[in-house]
């Protein structure tokens, strides 16, 4: 019968891949409810969108950052090459749209009922709002290249040099992520003693995501 074939080698969504999602998404959903809904004093009527789209970009961020962790920190799945690279494009594929479900919560929530700290009086948004909204924007794009060229023809049509160089653009992303986080969050980061049960805010942690794959970035190009 055809539900008894084994899957394909290299399809995405596999039991290993299907655990990975449940595993992190599910952390960030329970993080999110119990910061904001058990500790915190967001009504249980703003899961759907609000706590949702915490969770989604907190998860987003995870993904990514694993995708370029995989094989260098994180050596899960080193004795099967194969497997690690389906774990690997899953990550990344998965951390993308994630960041455009984020992406249109965003859009959704974006209003001075829910971010007045964003906004001017009139209805505007203020200098944070913008820079934070435009560095996220811009980080969604450049996630883009590597998700893209991700696609089985883009290896040969690109070549390998190019190939590669569109998959770093992941550490751009990173980068610019964590510019967002910083504009959007900081003086969040900095009233711990405002923290619900002295649970950090999410941005915070979704910032330290993006930066250790930087920094081991970096401290691998020093070694060489």
């Amino acid at each position: 019968m055809e539900e008894d074939r084994p899957l394909p080698e290299n399809r995405l969504w596999q039991p290993i891949t299907a655990k990975w999602f449940a595993a992190v998404f599910g952390a960030a959903v329970a993080y999110a409810v119990v910061r904001y809904h058990f500790a915190g004093d967001v009504p249980w009527r703003h899961f759907p969108l609000f706590i949702l789209n915490k969770a989604s970009a907190l998860a987003a961020v995870f993904f990514v950052a694993c995708s370029y962790l995989i094989g260098r920190v994180i050596k899960w799945h080193n004795d099967d090459p194969k497997r690690k690279l389906v774990v690997v494009k899953f990550c990344g594929l998965m951390g993308f749209s994630l960041a455009l479900i984020h992406a249109f919560f965003s859009v959704c929530l974006l209003t001075p009922a829910y971010f007045a700290k964003y906004f001017e009086e009139d209805g505007r948004l203020n200098l944070d709002g913008e820079l934070g909204m435009a560095l996220g924007v811009v980080a969604l794009w450049t996630l883009s290249m590597p998700a893209i060229t991700t696609l089985p023809m883009m290896a040969k049509a690109l070549g390998g040099v190019r190939w590669k160089r569109s998959q770093r653009m992941g550490y751009l992303c990173l980068a610019l992520v964590l510019l967002h986080l910083i504009v959007l969050g900081w003086r969040g980061w900095l009233a711990v003693s405002h923290w619900p049960w002295w649970l950090p805010p999410i941005s915070l942690i979704a910032a330290l995501m993006a930066a250790f794959p930087l920094l081991v970035k970096l401290s691998q190009s020093k070694e060489r």
